[in-house]
């Protein structure tokens, strides 16, 4: 099973910025738009590769965490111990080949019937709510937090969130780190470093 670092494609010696480039270059190579045309098996193999992208990530960026799992991968495992009863000797004393199990077909056989527009919705999901999450400045995580809320302008106060039922509410569908990320259909709005994508609140798929 590859480490977190292997799946990020990162050193184990990187830095968080290090990490933090890592895991935005394999999180836009997962993202939807570049799987346009493509087999269901393979879109269902992104969907999984995005979720272990995400779970190293979720782990590594964190220093608590990162450290408590660089000590587990670096402890030898030990190995499994057989009661002589139970044990089995092959007749020519030759081990059986160990059977390999690609987890990215399993998945793949679970996600062969579901329809391509689901599919799509499932990778769009994960993309938005965490491949875009911020990094270790802690900028993105206070952005995110306009994300599926209404907002409105305030005169010498700004952006704030105002009910979605207020006339001239705007509903952030998105929070991205460029203007060009936005949806056709929605306007973009600066925000630190980040952008929210801007739809009526009384439009289609409004709360």
């Amino acid at each position: 099973m590859p480490t977190h670092y292997e799946i990020l494609g990162a050193a184990p010696g990187a830095n968080p910025e290090e990490l933090r480039q890592a895991y935005l270059r394999r999180a836009r190579a997962l993202h939807p738009d570049h799987l346009s045309g493509a087999s269901d098996e393979l879109a269902s193999s992104s969907a999984r590769a995005m979720q272990d992208v995400n779970e190293a990530w979720r782990v590594l960026r964190d220093p608590a965490s990162r450290s408590s799992y660089d000590r587990s991968i670096a402890r030898p495992r030990p190995a499994p111990q057989v009661e002589a009863e139970d044990a089995v000797v092959d007749p020519d004393d030759r081990p059986y080949p160990p059977v390999m199990v690609d987890p990215a077909h399993v998945g793949a056989q679970v996600l062969r019937g579901l329809p391509w527009v689901a599919v799509v919705a499932v990778l769009a999901a994960i993309f938005v709510f965490t491949a875009f999450a911020g990094g270790q400045d802690g900028s993105g995580d206070s952005v995110t937090r306009w994300a599926g809320k209404c907002v409105g302008t305030r005169t010498g106060v700004g952006m704030v969130e105002v009910p979605c039922s207020e006339p001239g509410a705007e509903l952030v569908s998105l929070v991205v780190e460029r203007q060009s990320l936005c949806p056709n259909g929605s306007t973009a709005a600066p925000v630190e470093d980040s952008w929210l994508c801007l739809r009526r609140a009384d439009g289609p798929g409004a709360p």
